[in-house]
């Protein structure tokens, strides 16, 4: 039960205060409450509550003050709140399969569900192992016994490229440096796949419909195709590849950012370029201007190829300046009139063709030389 708040009186003579009534003691104190007087014309009076029980039986005047004209008011402070009743005991048993998935950090594994241990076996998620392996939590409601594994997935055409820290730009003794590739270190926190080759016509064709190239061939990399295409294109795979059951709703197709695309395309590497030109690379020097089958030069050592030379490539970013300082998982800026490419054409110099060269193009823009290729994630 709530205490109940003392109140008291106060007597003045000749402009001093020189006595406290107490009018009631109230309740429920379990220490002396303060006092304050305050108004009547005067000031510096003060006074001491004393306690009987848990009531105030007593206020003694501590010193007079002066200048009361009239009686001040007494203002007792009130008694605690009293303590909150104890909670009752309560127990809470909570029954969800918790999984743990371990193997090497930083690899990619496809996690299938079933009812039984013969199957048939459902993809139920894809998850990046993480250094002390990682915890999932199946929330959706079954009704039988269900059965899990972990399969270390591999993706026809594409290569998973790991979590990792690079550091992205280049320095200034590197020749054909341009002043916007500041050097600044990146982190990137998730893993993804990425196409081992450029987006080719055959590929697009069978997405799209069309074949917008000007440079025709089933194995040649799409070009002319705007940066609204390219992505009208990933909307498109995803729709079809969620359909057939070969990803997960929680994963999509997309543009690669700025960062992911320089970070795939080093390699762990720090040089201008991952390789020897003429063996990475079409460029200005060996392709006479014109686009080349994908894949027929050397690729990185993470297994993609012509990520320079052959056609320019779509990223997802708008461009602007990079920043100075370290970054984690970037996105370029939120707005802006131009969105990056990367890599270099077939009719570019070896200035243009390295891994820290970036340049930008109005979204619309379709060139004899532009393309994509797509990865795919978890949806963001």
């Amino acid at each position: 039960m709530a205490g109940e708040t003392a109140t008291a009186v106060a007597t003045i003579t000749a402009g001093f205060v020189t006595g406290i009534t107490v009018t009631s003691g109230g309740s429920g104190y379990t220490s002396e409450p303060a006092v304050t007087l305050s108004g009547g014309g005067g000031s510096g009076a003060t006074a001491k509550a004393i306690l009987s029980g848990d009531k105030v039986a007593l206020t003694l005047v501590l010193t007079a003050g002066s200048g009361y004209s009239t009686a001040p008011t007494v203002v007792v402070e009130a008694p605690p709140a009293p303590p909150a009743p104890p909670k009752p005991l309560d127990v809470r048993l909570e029954l969800v399969p918790k999984l743990t998935v371990e193997g090497p950090a930083g690899s990619n594994a496809r996690l299938d569900s079933a009812a039984s241990l013969n199957g048939p076996w459902t993809m139920w998620t894809n998850v990046t192992v993480g250094p002390e392996g990682t915890v999932l939590v199946d929330l959706s409601p079954v009704s039988a016994a269900r059965f899990y594994r972990a399969v270390a997935e591999q993706r026809a055409g594409f290569v998973w490229i790991k979590p990792g820290t690079f550091v992205m730009g280049s320095p200034v003794s590197e020749d054909g440096r341009e002043s916007s590739e500041v050097i600044h270190t990146v982190t990137l926190t998730q893993g993804f796949w990425m196409s081992d080759r450029e987006t080719t016509q055959r590929e697009y064709q069978l997405v799209m419909g069309s074949n917008p190239s000007y440079r025709k061939g089933e194995s040649l990399p799409v070009e002319q195709v705007s940066w609204d295409d390219a992505v009208a294109y990933c909307k498109k795979l995803t729709e079809r590849e969620r359909a057939a059951g070969r990803i997960t709703s929680q994963q999509a197709y997309r543009l690669p950012t700025e960062a992911e695309w320089e970070y795939a395309a080093r390699a762990g590497t720090a040089g201008a370029r991952y390789g020897e030109l003429h063996a990475i690379a079409w460029h200005g020097g060996n392709s006479g201007s014109e686009t080349h089958a994908v894949k027929q030069k050397t690729a990185n050592i993470w297994g993609l190829h012509d990520m320079i030379g052959n056609v320019w490539e779509w990223c997802g970013d708008w461009y602007g300046n990079y920043p100075t300082g370290s970054v984690t998982d970037p996105t370029g800026p939120n707005s802006g009139s131009l969105r990056v490419i990367r890599g270099g054409g077939c009719s570019d110099d070896a200035g243009r063709a390295r891994s820290a060269f970036r340049l930008r193009y109005v979204p619309g823009s379709r060139y004899f030389n532009l393309g994509f290729r797509p990865v795919l994630s978890s949806v963001r």
